[in-house]
């Protein structure tokens, strides 16, 4: 019960902490959304999530392995900061070449509208956001999560601090708004490369690689590599097919519907980034299998009443978005059961990587994006961002159902164990807030 306890308060301190998050990422969506309008705002949507897509092609699931072998001894931090900054500037500067070819071979058709020259400009920021990826994880391997929602924080403040500078104070735009987005990331590398250093006197002056933890990082870290570029296909490859089918503006309003529910899954991304490493230094599978159940029986009763809350509400929150945006509630109502049961998908998902089967979710995933792409082509012709909110709601509803199946049958876990809320899961939780609360007030004085 201590491990289970210990567990819940780190998730629970966690979401706390990205509660600021979810904040400034709403005001980032709404302002951008306001000011930028349909039109600029869909190409902003498949700009950014252009060197995003790169990132997840060339990681190779480094971070993923960071995590897993960080959090069981098997590689110290420091020997990790000078692994992952070499391998992460060769990797990113791999991502500008392959980026800057597929920009000239498929630029047009890719971003209709789009001037290359942004596109190009874009390109630099993927170097940025691969050793934010890397070096982060080194916090969550270590379970120092005090530092890793700072990290996700200051991504978010930085950013929305040059988004009120650029495109608010000074007026400019789309170019603004992807400035901001570069530079927010970069002001998190700086932060963490001055953090890492001076918290952990990385030797500065022999930086080698360590190939032998290198080789081992990649047989691991590539099944769930593969897993999580195809997941990340999975979410967002009908941006890209509704702005080939449709246009920008359709993309625009879609994808502003799409962000606001993800803010949702703050929950799920606070509890999953305890459980990866929790999970994969546990000695025994009851222990895993109890940990697991309790994560997801809360995960998904929480969903359910942020899903409600929000159904009922958001009709009254889009019209600060501006009147481009008239539809983006409804979009959001056909989102909701979707982003609700994979917010359970990713907390299973990351208990059968966590075991070190991260080939599972890789199957999985394959199955799912190719059920995705074709509902999205069957979908968005027709019904454009109707279509494809309907085709996100019905991929993500049938992932969850697959990795629940897998995960009662890996654990031997019943459904009813994993996905039914408890009595003592209610006292625990309970139990957990009067304690946070008491330990407020002592500080206090």
């Amino acid at each position: 019960m201590g491990s289970k306890n210990s567990f819940l308060k780190d998730s629970f301190i966690t979401l706390f902490r990205q509660a600021t998050s979810i904040v400034i990422g709403t005001l980032l969506i709404v302002i951008i959304a306001r000011v930028l309008g349909g039109e600029l705002q869909g190409q902003y949507a498949l700009i950014i999530t252009f060197p995003t897509l790169l990132v997840m092609f060339i990681n190779f699931g480094l971070n993923t392995s960071t995590v897993y072998y960080v959090s069981k001894q098997e590689i110290s931090p420091q020997q990790a900061f000078v692994n992952n900054l070499i391998v992460g500037l060769l990797l990113g500067t791999v991502g500008i070449a392959v980026g800057s070819l597929f920009i000239y071979l498929f630029g047009e058709i890719a971003f209709p509208g789009v001037p290359h020259q942004i596109l190009y400009t874009i390109l630099l920021v993927v170097p940025v956001m691969v050793l934010n990826s890397y070096f982060q994880t080194i916090f969550q391997g270590i379970q120092d999560f005090k530092i890793f929602n700072t990290i996700l924080v200051i991504t978010q403040i930085t950013n929305l601090v040059f988004v009120v500078i650029l495109i608010v104070l000074f007026e400019f735009k789309l170019n603004g708004a992807l400035l901001a987005f570069t530079l927010g990331h970069l002001a998190t590398l700086i932060f963490i490369l001055f953090l890492f250093i001076r918290k952990y006197k990385v030797p500065t002056r022999k930086i080698r690689l360590n190939v032998t933890y290198l080789k081992k990082s990649f047989n691991y870290g590539f099944k769930s590599y593969l897993s999580n570029l195809v997941t990340f296909l999975n979410y967002r490859v009908n941006i890209y097919i509704l702005g080939f089918f449709v246009n920008p503006f359709a993309v625009g309003v879609y994808f502003t519907a799409l962000n606001l529910g993800e803010k949702l899954s703050v929950f799920t991304q606070s509890i999953s980034s305890v459980l990866l490493p929790r999970i994969a230094s546990m000695g025994t599978t009851e222990e895993r299998n109890k940990l697991t159940s309790i994560v997801s029986r809360i995960t998904l009763i929480f969903m359910i009443m942020f899903a409600v809350i929000v159904f009922f509400i958001i009709d009254f929150i889009t019209p600060i978005l501006g009147n481009d945006y008239v539809e983006t509630p409804f979009l959001l109502k056909i989102l909701l059961p979707g982003i609700t049961l994979l917010a359970v998908e990713k907390i299973l998902s990351n208990d059968i990587a966590a075991r070190g089967k991260p080939e599972i979710n890789l199957y999985v995933s394959i199955f799912n994006v190719i059920i995705s792409i074709g509902l999205n082509l069957l979908l968005i012709p027709k019904y454009q961002a109707v279509g494809a909110a309907i085709a996100t709601s019905i991929s993500y509803s049938l992932s969850f159902v697959i990795k629940a199946f897998v995960f009662s049958w890996i654990s031997g876990e019943y459904f009813t164990h994993f996905l039914v809320i408890k009595k003592e899961d209610i006292q625990l939780i309970s139990n957990l807030l009067k304690r946070q609360s008491f330990v407020k007030k002592m500080k206090r004085k």
